[in-house]
């Protein structure tokens, strides 16, 4: 989810929205010791990380999602640790990955541990590797479905919580998921402290909402928010009120389509090559040649 250069051929308009990247990026400082215990099972303490810059200047300014250095302990070198989320599958991330990892050594001469969390609905096909004559790389590559959404749910962390809402559901029905849930983050901001007086439910339920779209639930959490007793009404705050979810969302996510197919054949048009295109738009390469074979 970085920031991508475009060349003189990709000057295409499209709405590439960063939703999901701001939520991330919001939460990620909370979220970052589960991270660490939960799904990396790493050996790293809160005073091990220390804040270093995120930003890579090189030909082409690019930003990680998420960089700290990590204080070596017993005698271990000091490392950084690097954490990307992807949405989407990107043709290549492999490359990201190394070009990020060669930019990052040179900056601070650590070696550099790379994860990415895919949190797609499509099945994950992005590489973790690369593999040539002479260079050769690998990260880690977890997909977030691969874990049961009570991995995120047994939590203290509402912004590790609400990530549950991607995660496996397993043989559970999404509506029992979707109330466990946001159960839990009803416990969480009503009991703790840290959250009295604030707004910290309502952000949050308004962050699962957010992040419910790339499951395609909004519908299911309204329908489980109103069986629920708050102290304000949710479902006024939602992008989407009742009755006209379904249809508008429908609508606009066909809209949008139509708008990228046109954007895929006028790139095709110019010169753009399938696998530019693929990467471009954050699609598969099978997307694109459908899209040129049915104009």
């Amino acid at each position: 989810m970085g920031k991508k250069q475009q060349t003189q051929t990709q000057q295409i308009p499209i709405d590439k929205s960063n939703k999901f990247d701001k939520i991330i990026k919001e939460n990620m400082v909370e979220c970052t010791l589960p991270f660490i215990d939960n799904l990396f099972k790493l050996n790293i303490q809160p005073n091990d990380m220390v804040d270093i810059d995120t930003q890579i200047q090189s030909t082409q300014e690019r930003e990680v999602d998420f960089l700290k250095k990590i204080k070596g302990r017993n005698g271990a070198e000091d490392y950084l640790l690097q954490i990307e989320f992807q949405s989407k599958n990107e043709v290549r991330m492999n490359a990201r990955m190394a070009e990020y990892y060669t930019f990052l050594n040179r900056k601070y001469d650590l070696i550099v541990d790379q994860y990415v969390i895919y949190i797609g609905d499509e099945a994950m096909t992005m590489l973790n590797y690369t593999q040539h004559k002479n260079f050769s790389h690998r990260f880690e590559i977890i997909n977030i479905r691969d874990i049961n959404y009570l991995e995120f749910v047994k939590s203290d962390v509402p912004e590790f919580v609400i990530l549950g809402i991607l995660a496996g559901f397993g043989r559970e029905k999404s509506e029992i998921v979707v109330e466990n849930i946001l159960q839990r983050i009803i416990t969480i901001t009503n009991n703790n402290q840290r959250y009295k007086n604030t707004l910290g439910q309502e952000k949050y339920l308004r962050q699962i909402d957010v992040m419910s779209q790339l499951r395609g639930l909004q519908s299911t959490i309204i329908k489980i928010l109103k069986k629920m007793d708050f102290t304000f009404d949710i479902t006024k705050d939602l992008r989407y009120q009742e009755g006209e979810l379904v249809g508008k969302a429908e609508g606009e996510a066909k809209g949008k389509a139509e708008e990228r197919k046109k954007n895929i054949l006028k790139g095709h048009s110019r010169g753009m090559t399938i696998v530019d295109l693929a990467d471009f738009f954050d699609v598969s390469i099978e997307y694109i040649k459908n899209v040129i074979k049915s104009k």
